[in-house]
């Protein structure tokens, strides 16, 4: 399934970046959101928490210009790491050198860090649906065993060539999570996979660049793309295309 990237979504953009509540308020001739995790969310939260195996670090990358949704993505990670004492932010601002070292290269960044120091990034606020991606992908670091089919998690492990995946989501997008899980448990398999959650209405010029016109949009490697949420079966496949170019 593909969500559109029309003209509709684009002005919805905004009003869905909240995850639970939100309020947009005009500030200095920007739009602002007020982020706020409700209870029931904050209770469903804890209890998937119950699943980490291992400490969590979430390295943060911010910056206190050109960058609207940098504060809202740290008032919800925040958030989120007050609900385990497992959970750990690490706030980089203006660090050239750790975003090197990490491959972050746009703001707001999220980068987790759990049994392995995986190549597994958000670029922009996971809010929406993103935010269970967000919650998953924090569980699957702190095992370093994402739930797969054995056979889809041996085919990834044998990959022998770095890849780098690009998955395009928005907020209200319902299928992109499902991409997003399977881009960064790869990453977690295997350390020569690297993949970032791109969010599309915030990165225009990256939307531009890949000629995203709907969502989930995933790119493997600049030559493979693929377009809608793929089975695991088939995520594979286009892996083994993106080394074979």
């Amino acid at each position: 399934m593909i969500g559109s990237l029309g003209s509709k979504a684009k002005a919805e953009c905004n009003q869905n970046k909240a995850i639970i509540t939100k309020r947009i308020q005009p500030t200095r001739g920007l739009m602002t959101m007020v982020v706020e995790i409700d209870d029931s969310m904050k209770a469903e939260v804890i209890e998937m928490f119950q699943n980490l195996d291992g400490d969590v670090k979430i390295h943060l990358f911010v910056r206190d210009h050109d960058c609207l949704y940098c504060n809202d993505t740290t008032a919800l990670v925040t958030q989120i790491a007050e609900l385990s004492d497992k959970v750990e932010i690490v706030t980089h601002k203006e660090d050239t050198t750790t975003m090197d070292a990490l491959g972050v290269k746009h703001h707001p960044a999220i980068v987790l860090h759990g049994k392995g120091e995986y190549k597994v990034r958000f670029y922009g606020i996971p809010s929406g649906h993103e935010f269970g991606s967000l919650v998953g992908g924090i569980v699957d670091v702190s095992t370093g065993m994402p739930a797969l089919p054995p056979d889809v998690v041996e085919d990834i492990k044998a990959i022998g060539k770095p890849i780098h995946i690009r998955v395009f989501t928005t907020p209200q997008c319902p299928y992109c999570p499902g991409m997003v899980r399977l881009a960064h448990q790869a990453a977690i398999l295997n350390p020569l996979i690297e993949a970032d959650m791109v969010e599309a209405l915030e990165f225009q010029d990256l939307t531009t660049k890949y000629e995203v016109f709907g969502v989930p949009k995933s790119i493997f490697n600049e030559t493979i793309s693929v377009e809608g949420l793929t089975p695991p079966e088939l995520f594979v496949e286009k892996l083994y295309e993106a080394i074979d170019k």
